[in-house]
């Protein structure tokens, strides 16, 4: 029997996100070994490049033409304060990226003893949806929690993804979660796939590349989850095998990234998470897509996060 998992608690202060800079307190980033934290995160604002956001628009604005596609994008790198945002605040549908904070409740929960990721959960016919490709390969046997954050964070797993939500108490328990991380954005509303649904003007399981941004730097970099609870998530995430198409495709040599993919209708592509320097600084980056076109069956496209994550990564890096 799924476990539900009481309220988590608030973070405080929350992350502020402002129209230009994020004001972040200086972050240790990860190394490309994530048992250590990085000392090389003291560069100095005044000898880093300024962005120059004006190209930066026009790269974005020629991408979203070439591609028929909206790009919302935030990339916050915390060493130095320096932001790039477009589009930061508009609603977009953020369907896998959800899996992420299912895994860091859970997580949460295990630390706190209210649960052990050693736990089972039998996997049963009627319960397999669409995109499961470890879960449907497991019908009738048994699965630890373990498997399953696994599973949701390498694979996009969505069956493993609602057992998750089963655990930390349905989708309502992700958007108290991101709450409590400072993201104020971020509502999940329905379990797989009718999250994924993406329907225009639609705010059910909706999230903003800010929302996104601010969370997920306070669970993989950040005090949201204790040091052990942290590399576990980055661990798993950096894992995924979802993302060389996307976020991954762009990103110069030498960098690596602890990510998570989504996917739903609409065109819509998305892709979340840290990406470290090879010095083992980071950079927080967030591409949220959907097609301009206005067709529920339209086809993602993995190309434009690609070279939005290249364009972003040149002035930031």
């Amino acid at each position: 029997m799924s476990r539900t998992l009481s309220k988590p608690v608030r973070r405080s202060p929350k992350l502020a996100l402002c129209a230009v800079v994020f004001t972040l307190p200086a972050l240790l980033g990860a190394c490309t070994e994530t048992t250590e934290r990085s000392n090389s995160t003291t560069t100095s604002s005044t000898t880093a490049a300024p962005l120059d956001s004006q190209k930066l628009d026009a790269d974005m604005s020629a991408l979203e033409s070439r591609y028929s596609t909206r790009i919302a994008v935030t990339a916050i790198d915390p060493t130095d304060g320096r932001s790039y945002r477009h589009r930061a605040d508009e609603r977009l549908a953020m369907c896998s990226t959800f899996k992420t904070y299912a895994v860091a409740a859970l997580l949460r929960a295990v630390a706190a003893g209210t649960v052990s990721l050693d736990d089972k959960r039998t996997i049963e016919p009627g319960t397999v949806v669409v995109n499961s490709p470890v879960t449907s390969e497991a019908v009738g046997t048994q699965l630890t929690l373990a498997q399953l954050a696994d599973a949701a964070l390498t694979r996009s797993d969505n069956t493993a993804g609602n057992y998750l939500l089963d655990t930390i108490g349905g989708p309502a328990a992700i958007t108290s979660y991101a709450r409590s991380v400072g993201d104020d954005a971020t509502r999940l509303d329905r379990r797989e796939p009718e999250l994924n649904e993406a329907l225009r003007g639609d705010p059910r399981d909706t999230s903003t590349s800010d929302g996104l941004a601010a969370g997920y730097n306070a669970v993989l970099l950040e005090d949201a989850l204790g040091s052990a609870e942290r590399e576990q998530l980055v661990n798993w995430m950096r894992a995924s095998q979802t993302s060389d198409k996307r976020m991954r495709a762009g990103l110069p040599a030498g960098w690596t990234a602890a990510d998570k993919t989504g996917a739903g209708d609409y065109g819509t592509v998305t892709d979340a998470g840290v990406v470290w320097r090879p010095d083992g600084t980071p950079v927080v980056l967030v591409v949220l897509t959907d097609s301009l076109t206005d067709q529920a069956d339209a086809a993602g496209n993995n190309q434009v996060i690609a070279d939005a994550t290249a364009a972003v990564l040149a002035q930031l890096g």
